[in-house]
């Protein structure tokens, strides 16, 4: 008896047909969403903070701040760098007004400051020196005056009589008469302001001598003088106006009978 294999084709067509239509819809559904594989993670580092939008024109932050290299500055189309500068304005009217009127105000009110100074600044008065020798008075006549500058004498025999502890360099006075009479003297110094210099000296004469000394000379001295010897270099300089010994007979109080200048000369004492 012949085997007869069963047919191949028919079997194929039999399960070809046998798929149902839930197959066929399985089959269109994978290929019309085909699954796509699934993202490897990817290990990010820590974030950086956003950074703002930067000026093209500005350096970067990476690039390294160099003090000698100038910022570079935004540049025209012609190739000229823009200038914030501007000419300033012209001057107004009133502005030039104003300016005019102070300036004369300033100019004003300095003169009227210096004429205020010279009218007002103590001048002070020239002193004349009478000493024009011999120089006759009432009942006397002064035949010459000397003059100069010592230390005063604080001990021995004769120190000085009245004068102030301070007093380092005190003026001194020779008075020569000839062919007088009697009367009496009145001898002052005076500074270059003619303001009196320690006490006056009252001295009497008959018939042409001094009562204190029994002769037609005396010598006579301040009661005060230069606290600091180092201003004789002032006196000699001239830098100090010159002082004076003044005489005036009897009780008059008006014009002196004598004002001779007190010379720079120093002597030591005898």
């Amino acid at each position: 008896m012949k085997h007869h294999p069963s047919n191949p084709k028919n079997e194929t067509s039999d399960d070809f047909w046998d798929l149902g239509d839930d197959d066929l819809e399985l089959e269109k559904s994978a290929e019309e969403n085909p699954v796509e594989p699934a993202a490897t993670p990817v290990l990010q580092g820590p974030r950086e903070p956003a950074r703002a939008p930067q000026d093209p024109g500005a350096p970067s932050r990476d690039q390294k701040s160099d003090p000698a290299t100038p910022t570079p500055r935004a540049v025209s189309k012609r190739g000229h760098t823009n200038s914030p500068t501007s000419a300033p304005g012209p001057t107004s009217t009133m502005e030039k007004g104003l300016l005019t009127a102070l300036t004369v105000s300033l100019v004003g009110l300095a003169g009227w400051g210096i004429t205020a100074f010279f009218n007002n600044a103590p001048n002070g008065e020239v002193v004349e020196f009478i000493e024009d020798f011999p120089i006759k008075g009432e009942k006397i006549t002064i035949e010459n005056i000397e003059t100069w500058w010592r230390e005063p004498v604080r001990d021995g025999d004769t120190p000085d009589v009245g004068v102030v502890i301070d007093a380092k360099l005190i003026p001194c006075a020779k008075i020569k008469l000839v062919a007088s009479g009697s009367t009496t003297l009145q001898v002052s110094f005076r500074d270059g302001e003619d303001k009196l210099i320690g006490d006056t000296t009252n001295l009497t004469v008959e018939d042409g001598k001094f009562e204190q000394s029994g002769s037609n000379e005396i010598d006579v001295h301040a009661t005060s003088g230069f606290r600091n010897p180092a201003r004789m270099n002032a006196y000699v300089n001239t830098d100090i106006a010159a002082w004076s010994v003044v005489i005036v007979e009897g009780n008059s109080t008006e014009t002196p009978l004598v004002r001779a200048r007190l010379e720079a000369n120093r002597k030591e004492n005898n």
